[in-house]
C-alpha cells in the first residue's frame, strides 16, 4: 500500500495519529477471541483459512477503532469500483469496502480482502479515476498475499510457520494477527510488493474499462503533500527516493503497455468552454480566457468548435513548441501537427491566433504549476 509509509526502517512497530498502536494492542488479545461472522460467499471464494482468519478478526478490530461512515452514497461510490475490478484480479476473494470516518489520507485492504478508504482520501482524491487506482492498488496487494508475504520478510518466518502459529489458536496467533493488521493498515510493505500492487493494479484498472492516469497522479500529488509537511506523520508524507523510482516505474509501465500518460483527465485540468463576459465571446480553459472575440452567433459557434477540438487535443504532457502557429496564407493553429483553428476568415473583432496560442500557453503552465510534481516530458 503507497499511501502509507515506514517512517523509522529501524523500528520494527510504527505507531501513526489514527491510534495504530491501540488497535495492535487490542487486537493481539482479540485473535484468540471467538469468532466473528463473515459473509457467506467467502466459502465460495478463493480465500485461504489464515486470510479468513485474519480477515474477520482484522476488521472486527479495525471497526472497533475507528468509525465506520454509514453514508449509503459513499459507500456506493467505492463499492461499486471495487465490483467493477473484481472481476480482473487473479483471485475471487469476498472484496467489500466501507469508509471510515478520519481526515488522514488513507486506503488499505486486510488480508483476505476487507478494504477500507478514509473520508480524508475521498475529500483529497481529484476524481473517480483517482480513487479507481487507489482502490486497484489495495485489490492488488490483496489478491496476490502482500500481507503474508510482508509478515513472513517481517518475522523470517516461512508462510507455512505463520499459517502453523495461527491454527495454534494461542497467544503467538494474536502476535502473528497483530503483524498482518499493521502490515496492512500502516503499509509496511517493501518497495517491491508496493511496484507490484501498482503494476497488478494498472492492469487490473485497463481491462476494467478506466483510465489508470490516476494511479500516476495520486502518487504524485502525495509526494507533493509531503514536501508541504514540516511536521511528517508516519504515513503517506515522506520523500524517500523510493517514491519518485515507483512513479517513474509506474509511468514506464505505462508507457511500455501503450497507455499513453494524459494526467488532465484524472486531475480535471485544462478543461475548456465557451461563456460570454461583458458582450464578449471568450473561449476559456479552467476559469481563464484564452480567446476572445465579438458575442455574435457566428464567433460563439467558432469558440464551440475550437473548444472541443482544444479539449481532445491539448494535455498536460504537450509541449510548448508542439503548440504552433503556420505560416501558411491566414495561418492556422496546431498542436502537435493536428489543425485546430484556421485563421482564415475569422470573424471581425477575433483576436488573431498568435493571441490565442499565447493564452493556450499561458493555461498550461497554470495547470503545470498546481500540479508540480509531474515528468511532462517523460516518453
Amino acid at each position: 500500500m503507497f499511501w502509507l509509509k515506514k517512517i523509522n526502517r529501524i523500528k520494527k512497530y510504527l505507531v501513526f495519529s489514527l491510534g495504530a498502536l491501540s488497535l495492535l494492542v487490542v487486537f493481539t488479545g482479540a485473535a484468540i477471541a471467538a469468532p466473528v461472522a463473515v459473509s457467506p460467499d467467502a466459502a465460495l471464494s478463493d480465500i485461504t483459512p489464515q486470510e479468513e482468519k485474519l480477515a474477520r478478526e482484522g476488521a472486527r478490530e479495525v471497526e472497533r477503532q475507528m468509525r465506520v461512515m454509514a453514508d449509503p452514497a459513499l459507500t456506493a461510490r467505492v463499492q461499486t469500483i471495487v465490483n467493477r475490478l473484481k472481476p480482473f484480479m487473479d483471485r475471487e476473494l469476498p472484496y467489500e469496502a466501507k469508509v471510515i470516518d478520519h481526515k488522514m489520507i488513507n486506503a488499505f485492504a486486510l488480508a483476505g480482502g476487507p478494504i477500507y478508504v478514509s473520508s480524508g482520501m475521498l475529500g483529497f482524491v481529484k476524481s473517480d479515476l483517482e480513487l479507481a487506482g487507489v482502490i486497484a492498488h489495495e485489490m492488488a496487494h490483496a489478491d496476490k498475499k502482500h500481507v503474508m508475504i510482508q509478515m513472513a520478510r517481517n518475522d523470517r518466518m516461512t508462510l507455512l510457520a505463520i499459517a502453523a502459529m495461527i491454527a495454534s489458536k494461542g497467544h503467538a496467533a494474536g502476535i502473528i494477527a497483530a503483524n498482518a493488521l499493521q502490515v496492512a493498515v500502516m503499509g509496511a510493505y517493501g518497495v517491491d510488493i508496493e511496484t507490484e500492487a501498482d503494476a497488478h493494479g494498472i492492469r487490473a484498472l485497463s481491462k476494467a474499462g478506466y483510465n489508470p492516469i490516476g494511479v500516476l497522479t495520486l502518487q504524485e500529488r502525495l509526494q507533493e503533500e509531503g514536501l508541504k509537511r514540516a511536521y511528517v506523520d508516519p504515513g503517506i508524507y515522506r520523500t524517500h527516493p523510493e517514491e519518485k523510482q515507483r512513479i517513474a516505474a509506474a509511468a514506464k509501465y505505462m508507457e511500455d503497455n501503450g497507455i499513453r500518460i494524459n494526467r488532465k483527465y484524472a486531475l480535471g485540468a485544462l478543461r475548456t468552454s465557451v461563456e460570454v463576459i461583458s458582450g464578449d465571446a471568450c473561449l476559456l480553459i479552467g476559469d481563464e480566457p484564452v480567446w476572445r472575440g465579438q458575442g455574435d452567433e457566428a464567433t460563439l459557434e467558432l469558440f464551440g468548435r475550437t473548444a472541443l477540438s482544444l479539449w481532445d487535443h491539448l494535455q498536460m504532457e504537450t509541449a510548448p513548441y508542439d503548440i504552433r502557429v503556420g505560416s501558411e496564407q491566414g495561418g492556422a493553429l496546431y498542436i502537435e501537427g493536428d489543425r485546430i483553428a484556421d485563421g482564415r476568415g475569422l470573424p471581425e473583432g477575433t483576436e488573431p491566433l498568435e493571441s490565442f496560442r499565447d493564452g493556450i500557453l499561458r493555461a498550461l503552465d497554470r495547470a503545470r504549476r498546481l500540479h508540480p510534481m509531474a515528468d511532462y516530458y517523460l516518453r
